[in-house]
């Protein structure tokens, strides 16, 4: 009875160091599992819109080509128009901003403490006036950076350019990968883990193509509120805080603060800044009344806080590729812990 035991322990022993080793091994190829951790999660998000076009009897390689044909030419468009635009709005923005300061000095100047503060206000006027070539120039910088940094950035373009490949065959052989895998947890006799994979499947397509659909919505809703505000860099603001929405909380906070600073130094009244909080009041209530439950719903059961720390821990640990699998992770040990207090 006691060498059971103590063959148990050292199976036990030999699990944990496995699983240490593993992380460590991530932690070190970091860089290199990037590419494959997001050519992965794409085509887990792709997956089911092959298996419809399937369903209507279309071989399945036909089908990736036509998902991955589609799916390029989206990424291409909105990357050709919404670049060029977004560049345009940060331009409008610094080139507005010695406006800005001349619009915020004037009235400070009735203000009575104007003057022991006017000394720093002049400082950051010239500083910026000084440095205005530069920052409007700020693509030719970048440009001599890459130029600097050729090699490092060669290796870069070189891993990411097989995202799209990784894409493909995701894609193509995404049903084989799932079979197979449930074809060794049955070896094992672990039926139950396989019921069990089958609903985290279906909980964590549901979370990430419904949080998605809502950043998108919130994209648009946040850029038509402050395009109708006239906040300057206005599809920028919207853009960015819809897109960390999917992330709770972030996005709003994000673009809420920067919407109210513009609205303050910008205009310098008391209305733009109301509109400003009555629109994302009314985007938020849309959002939280409407989109997320009937698009999202309670998908992970995970709180926002857990959420949050779950996407900022993996971030830390292992990168892009630790903040893709950081809520699957979590979800996962949700669903073991629910299942052990249960019994």
């Amino acid at each position: 009875m006691k060498i059971i035991k103590i063959e148990l322990d050292f199976k036990k022993f030999l699990s944990i160091s496995l699983i240490l080793f593993l992380l460590l091994l991530v932690k070190k190829i970091n860089m290199i599992l990037t590419p494959f951790a997001v050519a992965f999660f794409i085509a887990y998000l792709l997956d089911p819109i092959v298996d419809k076009l399937e369903s209507f009897k279309i071989n399945r390689t036909l089908a990736v080509l036509v998902v991955f044909v589609l799916f390029s030419l989206l990424v291409f468009m909105l990357l050709m128009f919404l670049i060029p635009l977004l560049i345009t709005e940060i331009n409008q923005i610094v080139m507005k901003v010695p406006m800005y300061i001349n619009k915020l000095e004037i009235k400070l100047k009735g203000v009575e403490l104007y003057p022991q503060y006017k000394v720093y206000i002049d400082e950051v006027k010239n500083l910026f006036l000084k440095n205005l070539g530069k920052i409007s120039n700020i693509m030719i910088q970048i440009l001599g950076f890459l130029k600097a940094s050729v090699g490092g950035m060669l290796n870069w373009i070189l891993l990411y350019s097989i995202v799209p490949v990784l894409i493909f065959y995701f894609l193509k052989d995404f049903d084989m990968i799932v079979l197979k895998l449930k074809e060794v947890v049955k070896k094992k006799g672990h039926d139950e883990f396989v019921y069990k994979g089958e609903q985290f499947n279906k909980i964590l397509k549901s979370y990430f193509r419904g949080q998605f659909i809502v950043s998108l919505c919130l994209a648009v809703m946040y850029s038509v509120v402050l395009l109708l505000i006239g906040i300057d860099g206005a599809l920028f603001i919207g853009i960015t805080a819809g897109l960390l929405s999917m992330v709770p909380y972030l996005g709003f906070v994000i673009g809420f603060l920067s919407s109210l600073i513009f609205a303050v130094v910008q205009f310098q009244d008391i209305l733009h800044p109301v509109l400003v909080i009555l629109g994302f009041t009314i985007v938020q209530i849309i959002e939280s009344n409407f989109l997320t439950p009937k698009i999202v719903g309670e998908s992970l059961g995970l709180h926002p806080v857990v959420v949050i720390f779950s996407i900022m821990a993996g971030g830390f640990l292992f990168g892009i590729s630790g903040m893709i699998f950081s809520l699957p992770v979590a979800a996962f040990i949700k669903v073991q812990l629910d299942d052990y207090l249960q019994q």
